[in-house]
């Protein structure tokens, strides 16, 4: 894949990703509770170790759209020094992940290979019309607002069944 997409889907909505320490988990809480009384977020995952994608503990979340410039006016005043992606939600996980990005703070080496690579497949299978699992979450705005999350909840053990979102974007 060339590293400038030739097809750009549009935008449907934002997640954010807020990265954090042992040493700095507090800042993320304390974030966790104030974005909240702020704005109205769905599709929450608390992770405490890295994994795949993620190279350090991070949550994320999706914003609405029309929330983005007042979260990330808001956000790059109060990260306390965290590290923050926000990212475009449009069907393609790894041009959202890989060029649809805005980065507070250092940027961060994603694990974005099998992304790459399932992207890769698709297209050379002639599917281009390929709607992951967060674009749908990014549809799914009648969610937002509605649960109040605490550090440490997954949305997904909540539901004890098996996310219908990658587990790791």
């Amino acid at each position: 894949m060339s590293n400038i997409p030739q097809h750009i889907n549009p935008i449907v909505a934002y997640h954010s990703h807020i990265y954090f320490t042992a040493e700095t988990r507090h800042i993320a809480e304390q974030l966790n509770e104030e974005l909240q009384d702020l704005f109205k977020i769905w599709d929450y995952r608390w992770l405490d170790a890295s994994n795949g994608l993620h190279p350090t503990p991070m949550f994320r979340f999706a914003i609405l759209k029309e929330d983005f410039s007042r979260y990330v006016e808001w956000i790059l005043t109060r990260r306390q020094g965290l590290n923050v992606l926000v990212h475009a939600i449009t069907g393609n996980d790894y041009i959202d992940h890989s060029y649809l990005t805005l980065w507070l703070g250092e940027q961060l080496q994603l694990g974005l290979e099998p992304m790459r690579k399932r992207e890769e497949e698709r297209q050379a299978q002639g599917v281009t019309n390929h709607q992951s699992d967060v674009f749908l979450t990014g549809l799914d705005i009648n969610q937002a607002g509605k649960i109040r999350y605490k550090a440490g909840d997954d949305s997904y053990k909540a539901r004890n069944i098996t996310p219908q979102h990658p587990t790791n974007s």
